[in-house]
């Protein structure tokens, strides 16, 4: 009883001792609404040429403090809540996710090395690809099963990340015990394998820089499938410089889905080229060039897609306009689309 009572005391005091002195604490947040027109020209269709439009949302809030420690350490902490379209905070699963798993982290720094506990935070591969003044994933949805892959897995479970200084760039690793999006309340009260252990591991490792004035990412990600499944995997490098109000780009993706153990495997490459280019201080346009194949029976044609764009700079509003030109999506002849979307964002 007396062993309980101190452990208790103890903790009280690690508890009221903290402190949130030399610590600078921030509420910023964005908004954005957006407009997709899509024409779906797939000759498989029994009704070719058929349209389909509609809105976007997203709104996020961000909530973040950092200071310096009695150690002589750095930290810092935050946390986002983001609702995508129809989702809720509450509400299913996905949306718990988008509430509990955005952008949350509480990391130490030293000198140039930062490491902690963390989802949606870490440096990755994800979003990978040349679209300077354009916006959201690369492929149109909807008329097919897109090879266009910019979305190269993400370190959205929690787990455990570190971030060293490594010559002008930085070398990111990240850990996650399991993929399934799960976790348990801060005590642990209902830590039971079915509420935090929904998947296998995943892990990733990225460099980001500078070489001869132009910026590089390159980096790798895997997630284990488990018992009888070949892992998923993830390769990918981007390259881009610019010179006076101009710029070009260059990446290349690999992805290797999680197959069954000796099945046919389900790979998929994509390149793309883009170049931008600032008109004025407050216009700018870009033009990309995108191409993807994949190793499936079905996909015996390269998917390639034409993505132009422009932006305009308000100020505290900007205003992005995109159009899309898809050919052969899914590596299907005759599986086409188009789509112009509008993207109005603000941030505060």
């Amino acid at each position: 009883m007396k062993k309980a009572l101190f452990t208790t005391a103890l903790v009280g005091s690690l508890v009221s001792g903290m402190t949130v002195a030399n610590a600078a604490t921030s509420v910023t947040g964005n908004l954005a609404i957006s407009y997709f027109a899509t024409s779906d020209d797939t000759s498989t269709k029994a009704s070719n040429n058929q349209s389909y439009n509609g809105f976007g949302t997203e709104s996020q809030i961000n909530i973040a403090a950092s200071g310096d420690l009695n150690n002589g350490m750095k930290y810092a902490a935050g946390f986002s809540w983001e609702i995508d379209g129809n989702e809720v905070l509450g509400g299913t699963a996905k949306d718990n996710f988008n509430a509990a798993h955005e952008g949350t982290y509480i990391e130490f720094t030293n000198g140039g090395t930062t490491f902690g506990l963390m989802a949606d935070r870490d440096s990755s591969i994800d979003g990978l690809g040349i679209n300077f003044a354009g916006f959201g994933y690369r492929p149109i949805k909807g008329p097919g099963t897109s090879m266009l892959n910019t979305s190269y897995g993400t370190d959205s479970n929690f787990g455990f990340g570190v971030r060293q200084q490594v010559g002008d760039g930085t070398l990111s690793a990240f850990y996650a015990p399991n993929t399934g999006f799960l976790m348990t309340s801060d005590i642990g009260h209902n830590a039971t394998a079915a509420s935090i252990d929904g998947g296998e591991h995943y892990y990733s490792v990225t460099y980001a820089g500078k070489v001869s004035g132009a910026n590089f990412k390159i980096g790798m990600n895997t997630t284990a499938g488990g018992p009888g499944n070949e892992d998923g995997k993830n390769l990918g490098a981007q390259l881009d410089y610019t010179f006076g109000k101009t710029k070009v780009g260059i990446s290349r993706g690999k992805s290797q889905a999680i197959v069954a153990t000796g099945a046919v495997k389900n790979d998929q490459t994509t390149t793309e080229i883009g170049i931008g280019q600032a008109f004025s201080d407050t216009v700018s346009g870009s033009l990309t060039y995108s191409k993807g194949d994949g190793t499936l029976a079905a996909q015996v044609e390269s998917e390639t897609q034409i993505t132009a764009a422009v932006g305009y700079n308000l100020g505290p509003v900007s205003v992005q306009l995109q159009y899309k030109n898809a050919q052969d999506i899914g590596g299907v002849a005759g599986t086409d689309a188009q789509q112009l979307g509008m993207y109005v964002s603000t941030k505060f």
